[in-house]
């Protein structure tokens, strides 16, 4: 089952980081694109979050949100969902 990875490239989005997001696959090991399909989103709606301690750039990898999303975060939440999957 593939793991789908929202990109939000609303404008916060965009200039607090994302749009080094929207070349995600080009930094993904050959394991890691056999198990997602990756996606940019006008917006996912997570700036007005509740909690308030979240900030862009947002990305969703499976269901899991990530703020403050880098390549890394990314990566590593691929692979713990792969792993798990895994099991």
């Amino acid at each position: 089952m593939k793991i789908e990875v929202k990109i939000c490239m609303g404008t916060a989005c965009y200039v607090m980081g994302g749009a080094e997001l929207a070349t995600l696959s080009e930094y993904l090991t050959a394991k890691q694109l056999e198990y997602v399909e990756i996606k940019g989103t006008p917006c996912i709606d997570s700036c007005f979050n509740k909690e308030g301690n979240k900030r862009p750039p947002f990305a969703y990898v499976g269901e899991v949100l990530i703020s403050e999303a880098n390549v890394n975060k990314i990566r590593e939440e691929i692979d713990r969902q792969i792993t798990e999957q895994s099991l």
